[in-house]
């Protein structure tokens, strides 16, 4: 099976080694980039301005980590590759429609996503929104067709992202952060409040690559709690990078979040940073009881957080 025909021939068996080093890795993100590619330019009819926007946004260009997540705890078979890249596409469509919703004028009115203009600077708030949906509907249907898993996988996997996305989950998240600062007081509200709104779609890839995985009951908890704790960790270090970084650096606006309570605001870099670590610490703890690949994980990881100067 040919899943880097643009730029790089991947033999589906170098995914699966027990350990995939940095090569492998970079090889597994064009796998992805590859995979999203086809998706968005399935023959759909779509008028030419919204098919842009879809793409501007999709494959502009990511660290992947959501997808990449999704493939690693899945650990597919030769056979379960392409399975394996589709739900992890699935799950980046999602999330970049999150992210053209957070940046739109009246959210965060970001400027820059991605190293490009957000999708409403490019195209109009009306086409942006549009190109959101197109891609949240359309990411559930990639889910649908998998013909190469069970009806009740398939479920089971909609069920999963359904959930990182509802009013419990992702969208719960972006309400508390625009609308109840005043809310966030301390350290918890402030952490469940980035749990919500980032750490539930870490929680729904790795659980979903855990489900294609077949893994059991007592994995899929530890995966879970592994995700959560990564996802912290990740949004805590987004909140750090926002008050010390370039935009230039990191792809999209910074200083965005000065007047927002963040465990920067609360607590000041250092202790953020003890923070960042000590979720990082229990991500590592779960991650050896989830039954997933432990080495490719903690690269990926490494590779996330080398800059971040933690104690």
């Amino acid at each position: 099976m040919d899943l880097a025909p643009r730029s790089m021939k991947i033999e589906s068996e170098n995914l699966s080694l027990k350990a995939i080093e940095e090569s492998e890795l970079s090889r597994l993100r064009v796998a992805i980039e590859d995979s999203l590619v086809s998706i968005v330019n399935e023959p759909s009819g779509a008028p030419e301005n919204l098919q842009n926007a879809m793409s501007h946004a999709l494959l502009a260009p990511s660290k992947r980590l959501r997808p990449i997540m999704v493939y690693l705890m899945a650990n597919p078979s030769n056979s379960d590759v392409k399975a394996a890249l589709r739900v992890g596409s699935a799950v980046e469509m999602v999330h970049t429609a999150s992210l053209i919703f957070d940046d739109l004028p009246c959210m965060d009115d970001a400027k820059i996503r991605r190293h490009k203009p957000t999708a409403h600077v490019a195209f109009g708030e009306s086409t942006a929104v549009l190109g959101a949906i197109a891609l949240l509907t359309r990411a559930f249907g990639v889910i649908s067709e998998l013909d190469s898993i069970s009806a009740e996988v398939r479920t089971r996997l909609s069920a999963i992202l359904s959930r990182a996305l509802s009013c419990n989950g992702l969208v719960a998240g972006q309400e508390l952060d625009l609308n109840c600062q005043i809310e966030l007081s301390d350290s918890s509200a402030i952490e469940n409040m980035m749990w919500l709104k980032t750490g539930v779609l870490f929680v729904a890839a790795a659980e979903m690559g855990a489900v294609l995985r077949n893994a059991s009951d007592d994995q899929v908890s530890a995966v879970r709690l592994y995700a959560k704790h990564f996802g912290l960790a990740f949004q805590t270090l987004d909140d750090i990078l926002d008050h010390t970084a370039k935009a230039s650096d990191v792809g999209k606006d910074v200083k965005t979040d000065s007047y927002k309570r963040t465990l920067v605001h609360l607590f000041g870099l250092m202790q953020a940073k003890r923070k960042c670590q000590h979720h990082l610490m229990l991500a590592d703890k779960a991650l050896l009881e989830s039954g997933a690949m432990v080495e490719p994980l903690r690269q990926l990881t490494s590779r996330l957080f080398v800059n971040a100067n933690l104690p």
